[in-house]
């Protein structure tokens, strides 16, 4: 057993004492806490319902806005419906007197489409976007039976809100959609245009690729611009740019943005070009069939992409009896000057006569290829369209050559394939000349003359 020195013993009494705290300063200290914690959860809450009480009233303030915007858009729509004219003045501001005449103009415009077709001013607003003073509307509107959207543009003035003149520069964020052929670039309030056109110009990329036989599929870039006046067309810059105008700029359909007319427009196009790159740019000399065959691969192919009818008959015969790449072959093998034994070429099958195809088109452009000849004086291509071996067809030639053409309507409805009293083969062709009740039928006879189609009447 050690030794302990009294300071050592002294020290062990005195941390004895020391381990313990006195109660009554724990408890201050845990009040002192408590206090702490309850006067900041009270500034929070005052804070926050300071913070949600300015902002419950800008929501007021924000909905009082807009309800006054969507009054001045119901008062503009009832006095278009009513056809008062100072009403509607009234909602119009401009700095320019330009806008009111404009307006004026609508104004008579939608007065006129009340008295010729079934219009419905609903005045349904589809999308409404405030920014601060100005704001656009997607207002509805129905026309015999289809729903319409336009977009009107307002500003806030001291006295209340007006419309005004387009504002381009409001017309959404941009935004992009990217697909395998094709690149869209846009606009907010082009989205729904978007979907439908993106999706429609993937399908005919894939399909003109499909008949033509492309190496290398093209990648097309559409740029849609709220621009006024703009058409589908070509951008100068990029071969495969498209510039496509928002059909929202004017009066756009709301269940079909992308409407029959700019998917005729658009496929027109796009199928120019498709063919043009696989015929590696081969223009035809007028007038050679193939001045006629290329057009007519085109429309063809048009009808592909729109699912519509195009009545290019012959290329649709063609494709249904000998494969859709036949059209491609064709394209594709032209030359400027090539005739219609270039179809025997493409499909195998021996002479014209032997062929399984709707000539109805064909014919219909050779009789009025004669008309258009005629009226420019044009002899030595006119009678290479004729059997000159029968001295009767010749003088029916010259007859009709000195003979001014009517401009009636003429069209080929019917052939029937026959043989000639010679043997030769021949196309007996009905057709339609003039329209309405004073139509009359009339027939010409076509003969197969070394290798292609010639007039023997």
């Amino acid at each position: 057993m050690g030794v302990r020195l009294d300071w050592e013993i002294e020290a062990e009494q005195t941390q004895v004492r020391n381990t313990g705290e006195d109660p009554a300063a724990a408890r201050r200290r845990r009040r002192a806490r408590i206090r702490l914690i309850i006067f900041v959860l009270i500034v929070l809450v005052i804070i926050g319902a300071v913070v949600g009480g300015i902002r419950l009233r800008l929501d007021m303030i924000d909905d009082q806005i807009e309800q006054a915007l969507r009054n001045t858009v119901e008062a503009e729509v009832t006095a278009l419906r009513l056809g008062d004219w100072q009403a509607f003045s009234e909602a119009q501001r401009s700095a320019s007197g330009d806008w009111l005449r404009r307006q004026e103009q609508t104004f008579n415009a939608y007065q006129d489409l009340k008295l010729q077709e079934q219009v419905q001013l609903t005045g349904t607003i589809r999308d409404i976007t405030i920014d601060k003073t100005r704001a656009r509307v997607a207002v509805e509107e129905i026309i015999a039976g289809v729903p319409y959207i336009q977009i009107w543009f307002y500003w806030r003035y001291d006295d209340g809100w007006r419309h005004v003149p387009p504002d381009y520069t409001f017309w959404g964020d941009v935004a992009t959609r990217e697909g395998t052929y094709v690149t869209v670039r846009y606009r907010e309030v082009d989205a729904p245009l978007t979907t439908q056109l993106s999706s429609q110009l993937e399908r005919w990329v894939e399909t003109g690729c499909a008949v033509l036989g492309c190496v290398t599929p093209p990648h097309l870039t559409v740029d849609v611009l709220p621009t006024e006046g703009l058409t589908v067309s070509w951008g100068a810059s990029n071969p495969w740019l498209l510039q496509f105008p928002s059909p929202y700029v004017t009066r756009a359909r709301a269940d079909m943005p992308f409407d029959t007319a700019l998917q005729l427009q658009t496929a027109t196009l796009l199928a120019e070009r498709l063919v043009a790159t696989a015929s590696n740019n081969m223009q035809p000399t007028y007038p050679a069939d193939a001045d006629y065959l290329r057009q007519a691969a085109i429309s063809w192919l048009v009808g592909q992409f729109i699912q519509y009818n195009t009545n290019a008959f012959l290329m649709d015969s063609l494709a249904q009896n000998y494969g859709s790449a036949a059209v491609g072959q064709l394209i594709r093998t032209m030359q400027p000057n090539s005739d219609v034994r270039i179809l025997s070429t493409v499909t195998g099958s021996g002479a014209l006569n032997q062929l399984n195809l709707d000539w109805r088109d064909y014919l219909t452009w050779r009789v009025l290829l004669e008309d258009q000849l005629i009226r420019q004086r044009d002899q030595d291509n006119f009678v290479r369209l004729y059997d000159t071996r029968d001295e009767q067809v010749v003088n029916l030639m010259a007859t009709r050559f000195n003979t001014l053409p009517t401009e009636q309507n003429k069209t080929v409805v019917s052939v029937v394939a026959e043989t000639g009293a010679d043997g030769s083969p021949q196309l007996r062709a009905v057709m339609q000349v003039g329209d309405g009740p004073e139509t009359i039928l009339a027939e010409v006879l076509f003969r197969l003359v070394d290798g292609v189609w010639l007039r023997a009447n």
